[in-house]
């Protein structure tokens, strides 16, 4: 593929993607795709409680254009996924997680989760 064709949602070609901001800018636009991690069985390791007792669009979830951008990276990080798998963003450090809905919410970071539901927000990260 040519650097033409390869291009940011930006229209930036990613070969003119200054280094210090590549990380940040394959996250936002989902460059990553879905996480191959096998997570374990909902039998082996359930949904955990907390996201059947808080809602997904929580009271105090962060707002605004980088709230929204941070919320498609994790959706799309998190796409086939079980309910219960759950990621800290790369991008702004906020926990994201996946309901029983199947909908992918904020959470608030002193929630704790089963670390064998964490999905690595890269697939290069072990």
């Amino acid at each position: 593929m040519s650097d033409e064709e390869d291009l940011t949602s930006a229209g930036v070609p990613w070969s003119e993607v200054l280094e210090f901001a590549g990380n940040d800018v394959e996250w936002m636009d989902g460059r990553h795709g879905p996480s191959r991690l096998r997570l374990p069985s909902l039998t082996d390791v359930p949904i955990p409680d907390v996201l059947h007792r808080l809602p997904c669009l929580h009271d105090q979830r962060p707002r605004g254009s980088k709230a929204m951008i941070d919320a498609a990276s994790a959706r799309a990080r998190l796409r086939g996924a079980c309910p219960g798998a759950w990621l800290i963003s790369p991008y702004t450090g906020w926990k994201w997680a996946k309901w029983p809905s199947r909908d992918v919410g904020w959470l608030p970071s002193d929630v704790e989760l089963p670390p064998g539901l964490r999905v690595p927000a890269r697939n290069d990260f072990q």
